[in-house]
């Protein structure tokens, strides 16, 4: 290798030397050429050798650099192995003082093949080699980031995730005078009547938090927790509320994981209703609530067992107790035992990202009044998620019910999941739960990995009879529908942009309401 340096730098030597002198006799060419036109072939001729010699003389100044970079490399290789050597000979001269034979052979043998591939083996080309650093590099500074990044820990020391979502929603209502930056129905009709309202809003209410840990594992089983939070607490009559708001717990559980059975404790959505439209618009509960949606974040108790039937298929076994919550009717809490709840579903992976899914559910409990009356509560489920193709999804739910109130806000007021013949402090009032029957679909295109598309509908339909059986007044709600349509396009992995439009008919006893809602969001996810 130092013979082929010395010949480069002297063929270098030889053309910067003479290259002056070409240069003068192009220059002398040319001012020959201005003075006489006869002699311009052999000037053009005379520049491109010229410009020949000028591209040979920079090849050879790019393979001498080449040259001496790698012999630096083969030099740099050549210490790093004579250290080697040098270690692996203390260790024979150690390993012979203890008269270690059997270890004394095989680092002979690995000094032996050492000191030969040193000697015989070829080195890799320069343009490998150099590929491998900056590999090592890139590696090297992503693991310094990671450990330069401030982490959340814990002080069990067990791994604490904090994940969520920052949520802006800019918002116009059609036909809604309270500011509402997710309606669940259509407002009642004012009396007298008020006129035609639009209102412009927006709010980051809507943002969420949340931390998942995991715990250590008691035999087989992996313990773990999540709790997520929202600013959506405090009283919608306070100053700032639509746009400030408090800090509100929506789920929390602590569960118990074995390979093919769990248990689960917290507050969560019922195990009867697992699915919820996609919507970026209404976070704060889900999607078409109160038109379909039996979304409810209750406490309760879940066990859950996974049965495969196959390599991709499985039959899914859950079974539950939902805890009382605090509901009430003409604001006197309902007295009740907990409720009980069951689903049996079929899954069947189709790919590492897709699964198809369908499931039945049932939940019964008795609700306690005052007076030791009592009313039956019930309801049948059905839900299903299908992929249509790669881009394609078809999911939704459907029930049917009596004092189902799972589609309302947790722990408030359902009136109108019970029909009451007069006052309910009165003993001879008499109490009827409402038979209902709802359900939505929701029809999701991914036209881009970055772009999706989801259509929905859902309605909620109490039965009339039922209503009609009690006291009631114009506005008495009778049946609420809903239809939404969205775009998610993700400008980033983790920034979010939407741009949904939810239409509500809601039918009350006056008359019939509509109320149109435009969102358009920004969400960052972390």
């Amino acid at each position: 290798m130092k013979p082929s340096k010395k010949l480069v730098t002297s063929l270098l030597a030889v053309l910067i030397l003479v290259m002056p002198a070409f240069l003068v006799k192009a220059a002398q060419l040319e001012r020959t050429q201005r003075n006489s036109s006869d002699t311009s072939s052999a000037h053009d001729e005379l520049l491109e050798r010229l410009r020949r010699i000028q591209e040979t003389a920079e090849q050879a100044q790019a393979e001498a650099r080449r040259a001496r970079e790698q012999n630096e490399a083969l030099q740099r290789q050549i210490e790093q192995a004579a250290e080697q050597l040098a270690l692996l000979r203390q260790e024979l001269e150690r390993l012979r003082s203890a008269d270690c034979t059997a270890q004394l052979s095989e680092l002979r043998a690995e000094v032996h093949k050492l000191q030969t591939a040193l000697n015989a083996a070829p080195a890799p080309p320069v343009e490998e080699r150099i590929a491998a650093l900056e590999d090592q590099v890139q590696i090297n500074t992503a693991q310094i980031k990671e450990q330069a990044q401030t982490k959340v820990e814990s002080d069990a020391r067990f791994r604490m995730r904090l994940f969520g979502m920052i949520l802006a929603n800019v918002y116009l209502n059609t036909n809604d005078s309270s500011q509402q930056s997710a309606p669940q129905a259509a407002p009642p009709l004012t009396a007298p009547p008020s006129v035609r309202q639009h209102n412009f809003g927006a709010t980051l209410r809507q943002s969420v938090i949340g931390l998942a840990l995991d715990g250590p594992r008691l035999g087989s089983a992996r313990l773990s927790a999540k709790a997520e939070f929202d600013f959506f607490g405090g009283t919608f009559g306070e100053y700032g509320a639509n746009v400030l708001g408090a800090l509100r717990m929506r789920t929390a559980s602590a569960r118990l994981d074995w390979p093919r059975t769990s248990f689960v404790v917290g507050l969560q959505t019922p195990l009867i209703s697992p699915l919820n439209p996609t919507s970026l618009a209404a976070v704060w509960y889900p999607a078409l609530s109160g038109a379909g949606n039996l979304w409810q974040w209750r406490p309760q108790l879940m066990v859950e067992h996974r049965a495969r039937l196959s390599e991709p298929a499985e039959l899914i076994l859950q079974g539950g107790l939902l805890l009382p919550f605090g509901e009430t009717v003409e604001s006197i809490p309902i007295e009740k035992e907990p409720g009980y709840e069951a689903r049996v579903a079929f899954r069947q992976r189709l790919d590492s990202e897709r699964h198809l899914e369908f499931g039945l559910g049932g939940y019964s409990s008795r609700r306690w009044f005052l007076f030791n009356r009592r009313a039956r509560s019930f309801a049948v489920t059905g839900d299903f998620l299908l992929p249509l193709g790669n881009r394609i999804e078809l999911s939704g739910e459907a029930f049917f019910g009596q004092g189902v109130t799972f589609g309302e806000l947790s722990g408030g007021q359902v009136d109108h999941s019970f029909a009451l013949s007069g006052q309910i402090y009165n003993p001879t009032t008499r109490i009827r739960a409402i038979h209902t029957a709802g359900g939505w679909a929701q029809l999701s295109l991914k036209a881009r990995q970055d772009l999706d598309f989801n259509f929905a509908y859902g309605q909620q339909d109490p039965h009339n009879r039922d209503i009609l059986a009690g006291l009631w007044d114009p506005a008495t709600r009778f049946k609420n529908q809903a239809a939404s349509a969205n775009l998610i396009y993700q400008l980033r992995p983790n920034y979010l942009i939407s741009l949904g439009y939810l239409h509500l008919w809601t039918h009350y006893a006056a008359a019939r309401q509509t109320n149109g809602h435009l969102n358009l969001a920004f969400g960052y996810v972390f």
